[in-house]
């Protein structure tokens, strides 16, 4: 006689087990790579950046949604703009008398601009504008352009 409480367990006895275990493990997993990729979102702010190329000069357009003009930093040399800026950015979505989001972001941006040709620095002008950083900066060696009759 075979009582039960001695019988082997086989693995197929054990097969819930380890499928509860391997799915447990799995949400973990889930879990943690969207705490990190919200991490890396939350915590790194790269502008979009727009470059034109004139005959005389090269202007930058910077997007800085939601930073005030005193917190932007720029430094310019004739080859690259440095745009440095503090944020601390607060959404607060509320609804009926309770709040139904509240998110706060702050850090610092940095992002390095290459012009596409030498430009002159100091007589470069910068203007801020529904959160679009303007710089414009006279090229070094401008280009005329004409036109030329075929003959």
């Amino acid at each position: 006689m075979h009582d039960r409480r001695y019988r082997k367990r086989t693995i197929l006895d054990r097969k819930g087990l380890i499928e509860r275990m391997l799915e447990d493990t799995s949400r973990t997993i889930d879990s943690m790579k969207q705490d990190l990729e919200r991490s890396v979102v939350d915590y790194t702010f790269v502008p979009g950046k727009d470059i034109i190329e004139t005959d005389e000069s090269v202007i930058v357009h910077v997007d800085l949604p939601g930073i005030n003009k005193e917190d932007i930093e720029l430094n310019l040399t004739e080859t690259k703009l440095k745009v440095k800026a503090e944020f601390n950015i607060e959404l607060e979505v509320e609804h009926g008398n309770y709040i139904t989001l509240h998110d706060r972001k702050s850090g610092v941006m940095r992002r390095t601009v290459r012009f596409p040709k030498k430009v002159i620095p100091n007589e470069a002008e910068a203007t801020f504008e529904h959160g679009v950083l303007t710089v414009e900066a006279p090229k070094l060696e401008r280009e005329e352009s004409f036109s030329v009759k075929i003959k």
